[in-house]
């Protein structure tokens, strides 16, 4: 075990007093850290009062006895950042013991509450409460933020006078979190009453230890080998693949790891972590929502939130009035719906022959059959092709489409593209006018236009549908990934008012007859609200500006090197295509995956394409790891 944090209900809870009852029984296996202090120092009484304990000397101290931040504001002096004093954590031979300031929900520096540095620290932490009137109170609405904030103490201490009833109700509604009551000196606080204190409730103290040291992640070592017994990985090969990495936490742009290692996850989690880990806004929506209405079937049945996503997504549509959005579960089922629908229309027109689909070489739209169908990728679906539905794939060329749609008039019910960017193809990339001339093209023509926009929406191409750039008003959209902000499973397939017309009618045979159990999930539905909040400002198109600066300048270099194929950009996205055999196959991928480990960044290549795509709150720093990793891996590996 690496150590512990005290937390505290408030500023006067208990925690230099529990720190330094605790030192006393423990001074041989812990020492004591405080990182900032503010008026009479902690530190110093711990080294007067528990000699034997080792007492590392604080990182920030401040002479006024008020909140850091203030205190650093009328002196004139910088608080430390969070990162600060993750980076100045002792290095000791021994446990620490880190003692907070105020509680975990205090301003910590300008833009961070003490709570991001104990998320950042990564430690079990112990919750410390006096057992005076109120202790019950303080002490569940204490826990019950510290849950939603990410955080579960491996105990509660009721600090005072001994209160049974208070441990009762702590017990019962606390979560389940173990209270162990302490009781201070009697007399003077001197170093013989504490070893008296001590002597008196050794088996309480000793029960805490041994609490804190159960709850280290030694117990998830053995976690690949047991996965490796039980689990099936997707686009894994049961035999020959890396160990899957252990992840315990995840924060803002970082992946925390069972053995303290931190990645950047430079791919968004598979393109879903839009805004970054952990969002708090969202969280909370997630929490209120959960504690309301967990769940509730949406045939028949509505609610608040559901209501309000469609209206807000509705109101990103080109569309003035009229279209309405079909919630589903994901990326894939999304397209299905898209699908059925897009046949369906025409089955109510009379034109039931209008078979066929209408996708792109080196499109992705899912794995399900009828994703599968419009995508025909041989490496992923060459299995199933017999069971495929009939398709027809073209080059992303408005030409080769004309020509497609020409020979086959009136067969077409619909063309499907991923806008600007085929992702898993390799992040192929089409601009704008390419995307016009293609819609303009299944106009002419009377086709259905459906943009799949799972993992180009919601700001990941510059704009917040990658099809506004273009200026084209597609019949279906297809959203997902990135909807709910990437922390619950959810998507959408919003249909014109034109589709919307043929299906409104009072003839039961002509219902859209599709769902799923989860459809709106309540929650999932706050988690959208919230995450549609955080975008509303627009601030989000000068994070991807950010990125996307950074990213041209630092990579674009590459792209005269031996070796690399292509290098190229659009938004938050970078692609480095390397000239290597195998494609999606190529063994380059995990010896990219590997060299992009060693560099502190989790990424995925597409066999020979190495790319990034970072949630928005991604730092410079980060960033500069990210590039830093990606032109490592591809100067080692061409």
């Amino acid at each position: 075990m690496s150590g512990f944090v005290v937390l505290g209900t408030d500023t006067d809870a208990g925690k230099t007093s529990f720190s330094l009852l605790f030192l006393t029984a423990f001074s041989s296996d812990f020492a004591y850290w405080k990182p900032v202090e503010t008026g009479a120092s902690d530190s110093e009484k711990v080294r007067s009062l528990v000699p034997s304990a080792h007492v590392f000397d604080t990182l920030a101290r401040f002479q006024e006895p008020v909140a850091p931040l203030l205190a650093s504001r009328r002196e004139g002096r910088p608080m430390p950042s969070v990162a600060m004093v993750a980076a100045a954590i002792p290095a000791s031979t021994k446990p620490l013991l880190i003692e907070t300031f105020g509680g975990p929900f205090s301003p910590f520096d300008e833009s961070s509450l003490q709570l991001d540095l104990v998320k950042r620290l990564n430690l079990p932490a112990v919750l410390v409460g006096s057992s005076s009137v109120g202790a019950v109170g303080r002490g569940v609405g204490m826990l019950h933020a510290l849950e939603i904030g990410g955080i579960t103490p491996a105990a509660f201490v009721l600090l005072g006078s001994r209160d049974e009833f208070a441990e009762e109700q702590l017990a019962r509604h606390g979560a389940g979190i173990p209270v162990v009551s302490l009781t201070m000196p009697e007399v003077t606080w001197t170093a013989e009453s504490l070893l008296v204190a001590v002597s008196q409730q050794h088996e309480n103290l000793v029960t805490l230890k041994g609490r804190l040291e159960s709850r280290p992640l030694d117990s998830l070592r053995d976690l690949p080998a047991r996965d490796a017994r039980v689990i099936w990985h997707p686009y894994t090969p049961l035999q020959g693949a890396d160990a899957p990495l252990p992840v315990v936490a995840a924060e803002a742009e970082f992946l925390i790891l069972a053995d303290g290692r931190r990645l950047i996850d430079g791919i968004s989690s598979w393109w879903t972590v839009l805004h970054g880990h952990a969002q708090p806004e969202i969280l909370r929506a997630i929490a209120q929502a959960a504690g309301r209405l967990d769940h509730v079937q949406f045939a028949g049945l509505t609610h608040p939130h559901a209501v309000e996503v469609a209206e807000r997504l509705l109101s990103f549509m080109p569309w003035s009035v009229g279209g309405r959005v079909f919630y589903s579960d994901n990326g894939s089922t999304a397209v299905e719906v898209a699908l059925k629908m897009a046949y369906q229309f025409w089955c109510h027109r009379g034109e039931s022959g209008r078979r066929l689909f209408v996708g792109f070489e080196h499109g992705y739209h899912g794995d399900t059959f009828g994703a599968m169908a419009i995508s025909r990728d041989p490496v992923f679906f060459g299995r199933f092709e017999p069971l495929l539905f009939e398709s027809r794939l073209v080059p992303v060329d408005a030409n080769a489409l004309d020509e497609m749609l020409t020979r086959n008039a009136g067969c077409v019910s619909a063309v499907i593209i991923e806008p600007l960017v085929q992702g898993a193809g390799g992040m192929l990339m089409h601009g704008p006018e390419t995307l016009r001339d293609l819609f303009d093209v299944s106009r002419r023509h009377g086709v259905l236009f459906i943009a799949d926009e799972v993992m180009t929406g919601f700001g990941r191409t510059g704009s917040r549908f990658a099809f506004e750039q273009a200026g084209i008003a597609p019949d279906l959209v297809c959203v997902a990934k990135g909807l709910t902000g990437g922390v619950l499973p959810m998507s959408a397939t919003l249909a014109s008012p034109a589709i919307v017309a043929e299906f409104e009618t009072p003839d039961r045979t002509r219902t859209f007859f599709h769902g799923h159990s989860f459809t709106a999930s309540p929650i999932a539905c706050a988690a959208a609200s919230a995450s549609l909040n955080l975008l509303a400002d627009g601030s989000w198109k000068a994070q991807v500006d950010r990125i996307r600066q950074h990213f041209t300048s630092q990579l674009q270099p590459l792209a005269n090197r031996p070796g690399v194929k292509d290098v190229r950009f659009r938004g938050l996205i970078a692609a480095i295509e390397l000239d290597a055999p195998g494609g999606y196959l190529s063994d380059r991928g995990a010896a990219l995956r590997r060299t992009c480990l060693e560099h502190g960044v989790m990424l995925r290549p597409l066999g020979n394409v190495l790319y990034s795509m970072p949630p928005l709150c991604t730092s410079n720093e980060s960033l500069e790891r990210i590039t830093e990793a990606m032109t490592m891996a591809v100067m080692r590996h061409t």
